[in-house]
């Protein structure tokens, strides 16, 4: 294949244009922002878990407590009425006898759950604490989501400009250049990852071997039309003045 030494010499400035352009995307698939972004989602996301499970556990403290102070409520009226009957004098013996049995009875039942109660209510006061600090963890989370978010953000729109500045410049370089040279530069990127290369001394630089002196006295002497790839790597290789 010829092609004009020219267009030789540009296809380098379009690879490492592709390169530029690789190591972009790399960038993007890897951007240090973007990690600082899911780190904090998921630290979100775990607290907004643990606050809602604090939340389940205060609905269920609450219940408790209800249904606790229903029964206090009940005894304690059940004891003022006995209290009520036995001091009427309206009843026999035997009733007053069993008033002051199940009255002796209400008084263990009434400090039982009054105890029980109190202890639901330290429980409840910490998962509260629990829920007010879930809450605060999320309210600080949210701010600096909403920082990272903006910095990611940023760096993303650098690299967007970064991409579309290097593209245009690729398709600068690429303007006018023979297909067939084009499809060769494309084979040897998909081949080799480069599409071509400059001839340093005796060696390609695409896959940094050292050729033998037969091919490179073969490069050297070559017209310079003439497109000549690696016999190792198969990348087009360009020849300069300092070849």
């Amino acid at each position: 294949m010829k092609a004009d030494p020219h267009d030789q010499r540009r296809l380098v400035d379009i690879a490492d244009l592709d390169l530029k352009l690789a190591g972009l995307a790399h960038r993007r698939r890897q951007l240090p922002e973007q990690a600082v972004v899911d780190d904090l989602e998921a630290q979100r996301r775990s607290a907004t878990e643990s606050a809602a499970r604090a939340g389940i556990h205060v609905e269920d403290l609450e219940r408790a407590s209800a249904k606790l102070r229903s029964d206090l409520d009940a005894v304690r009226r059940r004891r003022e009425r006995d209290s009520e009957l036995r001091s009427g004098g309206t009843v026999s013996e035997r009733q007053a006898t069993e008033l002051e049995y199940e009255l002796r009875s209400l008084d263990r039942r009434e400090r039982t759950l009054e105890a029980e109660l109190a202890e639901l209510t330290e429980r409840l006061e910490a998962v509260e604490a629990d829920v007010r600090h879930s809450g605060a963890v999320i309210t600080d989370l949210d701010a600096r989501l909403g920082m990272a978010m903006t910095v990611r953000d940023t760096a993303l729109a650098e690299l967007e400009e970064a991409v579309t500045a290097a593209l245009q410049e690729r398709s600068r370089l690429a303007e006018g250049l023979p297909a067939a040279l084009l499809d060769l530069y494309a084979r040897g990127v998909e081949s080799s990852g480069v599409g071509a290369a400059v001839l340093s001394g005796g060696r390609c630089t695409a896959c940094a071997m050292d050729l033998d002196r037969a091919t490179v006295s073969w490069f050297r002497t070559a017209p310079a039309d003439d497109v000549v790839t690696c016999p190792e790597c198969g990348v087009i290789v360009v020849r300069t003045a300092t070849s």
